[in-house]
Formats: structure tokens, C-alpha cells, sequence
């Protein structure tokens, strides 16, 4: 699932496309992605409108136009991608076991997982791709946005100025449910997920199951100094990609080498080489080093 620094990347991405650009028309052949409005009134609220900006807050993507806001979560496995049909498409596909087909690299032609279709006067457009139709769309006038319920029930950000020792160690230190089930309540800081909560805990060399309120200060130091470089880290390669996950231009994510020991159960610990541990903490795989992780 893509986590902060895939949304990021994307961000980025399509902030070399976007602004500036109008809205033509939009075609949604998967309306049940739309959450609080409908295909029409998305098409009648945004077309003829041009991009503004775009913004993130955790893992949910924010696009503004002049008068409306669509707030994206890509769920499993969305790809927002900008298509130009003057570059050539590469349609070429593999066979994952899992997620069906995935496009071997670049700009693709719209396929039927594409679901969502923002076509541009210019006759570019931005695609939105999604196998398990797992993502959501909310549109929201921009006067109405800051108080919309998606992200007034967002934790700090830790690229953000809330995202403090002072309340990470506040909100871990109210809850008993382990740090690692804790670290992925978007209430109590948005934009991780499993893979790069993983990353943090090992790095901070704290045990997933370790009951959050049980933390010392140290420990909880440790978590909140390593959550914004292995965030940044990714983001400066540009995502981690395993199978779904591509930028804006359609390309994968480099971050999979960087990681220590997410997708790593079973393996060597790459600092003391002690064999990993897998086990599903809160419903999610998690993996850590029994040695380095206390």
C-alpha cells in the first residue's frame, strides 16, 4: 500500500504536470470510488476548472483546482499517473501472482483497471489505475476542506510543524495496544504504514509487541528521531515498489534495496545477523530482529 513517501513521490511528480492545466471532462467507469459525491456532480464541479496545487497530509493525496479540492487515497494498489499522447505508450505486462497484471515500466494507454480518467484541454490527462478498486475519492470545496472529516482525523505529520517529541510521547503514552499497532493509528501520526513502521522500530531498536505505555523516554526518543529520515530516505528514492506501487510517471519506486527488514522475515539481520522474525502484530506482517529489537 502506498505509505507517505510514495504519496510524496507522486506529489512531486505530478506537480511538474498539473497546475496550470484545465479540466475537460472527466469519465469514471468505477463510481463506488467516489465516497461523498457522485460521477456527476464530480464532473460538473470540476470541469472547466484548472489546478491549483497539490498538497499531501499522511498518505492522502490532495489536488486543488480553483474552486474544489479531490482528496485521493490510493488504497492497496491506486496509481495516479499523467498520460501526454504525444510520448509513446508501453503496454507491455507480466503476470504478478497476486495483483494480476502490472505494466513493466513508463506511460501506459488506459486498460480496464483504469477507472478514473481527468481528460485536459491540452488532451493530456490523469489516470487513475486501481486492480482491487480499493481507493477513495472525496471532493470538497475548497472553503470546506480543512474541516473535512478525512483529514481532521489525521494525527501529525511528520514533515509537519505538530510533529513533535512533546506529542508523540503523549499519544503513545495513552495507549497500551503494542508500539507497532500504535504507530499505524493515523490519529497518532499519519503517513506510516507497515512497511516503513517496520523500518522505524528497527532503526529505534524497539520490539513491535512491546506494549506502547511501557516506552521510556530514550525509547521514545529513538522512534520519533528515526520516523523523518527513513521517510525522507524513500522519498529520495522515489518510493518503495513491490509490485503495484508507481510514480507519476509510471516508473518504480527505489527504495526496496534501503529496507532492513521489512519483507525480510526468515532472512539474516543485516547488522547482526541473526535470523528475523515474522508474525502478524495487530493483523499486520510484521518482521524485526529478536537481538537488536528489545
Amino acid at each position: 500500500m502506498p505509505e507517505l513517501p510514495e504519496v510524496e513521490t507522486i506529489r512531486r511528480g505530478l506537480l511538474k504536470y498539473l497546475p496550470g492545466r484545465k479540466i475537460a471532462g472527466i469519465e469514471i467507469k468505477c463510481p463506488k470510488l467516489l465516497i461523498n459525491c457522485s460521477a456527476a456532480d464530480l464532473e460538473r464541479s470540476l470541469s472547466g476548472q484548472s489546478y491549483a496545487d497539490l498538497d499531501r497530509l499522511g498518505k492522502i493525496l490532495i489536488i486543488k483546482c480553483e474552486r474544489h479540492s479531490l482528496l485521493v487515497r490510493l488504497g492497496m494498489t491506486g496509481q495516479l499517473t499523467f498520460r501526454d499522447p504525444e510520448l509513446p505508450d508501453h503496454n507491455e505486462f507480466k503476470i504478478h501472482p497476486v495483483t494480476g497484471l502490472q505494466r513493466n515500466e513508463s506511460q501506459y494507454s488506459p486498460d480496464k483497471h483504469t477507472h478514473i480518467i481527468i481528460a485536459h484541454e491540452d488532451g493530456t490527462s490523469l489516470c487513475y489505475r486501481d486492480i482491487r478498486k480499493f481507493g477513495r475519492w472525496y471532493l470538497y470545496a475548497n472553503g470546506d476542506l480543512d474541516a473535512s472529516p478525512e483529514l481532521k482525523s489525521l494525527g501529525p505529520d511528520p514533515f509537519r510543524c505538530d510533529y513533535t517529541l512533546e506529542n508523540l510521547r503523549e499519544a503513545l503514552r495513552r495507549t497500551s495496544r503494542a508500539v507497532k499497532t500504535a504507530l499505524l493509528d493515523q490519529s497518532i501520526i499519519c503517513g506510516l504504514g507497515n512497511i516503513y513502521a517496520d523500518e522505524v522500530l528497527f532503526a529505534a531498536k524497539i520490539q513491535p509487541l512491546r506494549p506502547a505505555d511501557s516506552l521510556s523516554d530514550e525509547e521514545l526518543e529513538r522512534i520519533y528521531s528515526a520516523v523523518k529520515p527513513i521517510l525522507q530516505s524513500s522519498i529520495d528514492n522515489r518510493g518503495t515498489t513491490f509490485s503495484d506501487y508507481r510514480d507519476a510517471d509510471g516508473n518504480k519506486g527505489e527504495n526496496v534495496s534501503s529496507l532492513k527488514v521489512y519483507g525480510r522475515g526468515g532472512k539474516n539481520c543485516l547488522h547482526c545477523g541473526e535470523t528475523l522474525n515474522k508474525a502478524s502484530v495487530g493483523g499486520r506482517t510484521s518482521t524485526w530482529c529478536p537481538k537488536c529489537q528489545h
